[in-house]
């Protein structure tokens, strides 16, 4: 009723008719409101016995996904320990056993009876036709001897003298080692890895792309393994040692 007029504004009478449809009605939008909630939010997977396909299948997908994730992680690890090989050059512990020993020359063919531009093709080819560049033309002062944990060469060159990168690649360490002074190693495409040793000076620096022949620092005397100016360079692929001299052509002076 109005309150000032006291007329009737409006009506309604309540009986079993009235209250069933109110009912229904309340029922009917519940109903649609938990339909929605089941069917477009995740309140589904809390349900006992709906949605156990999807649940099985998101499972599954999880444990394919930590699998993989396992996988990298060991890798990784493996990585990890091969590049602390590479960076601390003679630790004895780190040292190639006889069974990789025998992998690295299964990978690398018999260059014996070859000469050297034959050595280059042919190691090329069995790496995908891979391009090395020589980081430094010099004089060969020591061969790679693995046993020994010497995993490249030492390669004397002039003062000054530009070190070049071997092939293009992204530099994953560029800094200064106690044993091999000022260090920047490369990671290349197919798991080659190239390192170079005892620079006095470094122009990349962790993360840069550099392309085959940039120069990436200048031949030095840095650290304690080294009598003498020369850059030791290394090799890697897969975590084994290659013999540098297998793959390019070092002109001696």
């Amino acid at each position: 009723m109005n309150e000032d007029t006291f007329k009737e504004k409006y009506s309604f009478s309540l009986n079993l008719r009235n209250i069933y449809i109110l009912l229904s009605s309340i029922v009917v939008i519940f109903f649609l409101l938990m339909f929605l909630l089941i069917s477009y939010t995740p309140i589904k997977h809390l349900i006992p016995g709906y949605g156990d396909i999807e649940n099985n299948t998101y499972i599954l997908k999880l444990n394919r996904y930590i699998d993989n994730l396992e996988t990298q992680m060991k890798t990784q690890e493996q990585y990890n320990k091969s590049l602390r090989k590479i960076i601390l050059g003679n630790d004895t512990s780190a040292m190639v056993n006889s069974e990789a020993k025998a992998k690295i020359d299964q990978e690398i063919p018999d260059t014996k009876n070859l000469k050297k531009n034959q050595v280059i093709n042919i190691s090329k080819e069995r790496f995908d036709g891979l391009q090395f560049i020589t980081p430094l033309s010099g004089k060969i002062n020591k061969m790679i001897e693995v046993k020994s944990g010497h995993y490249g060469v030492d390669i004397a060159g002039v003062k000054d003298s530009p070190i070049k990168a071997a092939m293009r690649g992204v530099v994953i360490f560029s800094d200064w080692s106690t044993e091999t002074g000022n260090t920047i190693i490369i990671q290349h495409p197919n798991g080659m890895i190239s390192v170079y040793k005892h620079n006095s000076s470094l122009f990349k620096e962790i993360g840069d792309f550099v392309e085959g022949g940039e120069v990436i620092g200048v031949i030095g005397n840095t650290g304690t393994l080294t009598d003498g100016p020369h850059l030791h360079f290394e090799l890697w692929k897969n975590g084994l040692p290659l013999d540098p001299l297998d793959f390019i052509d070092i002109q001696d002076k």
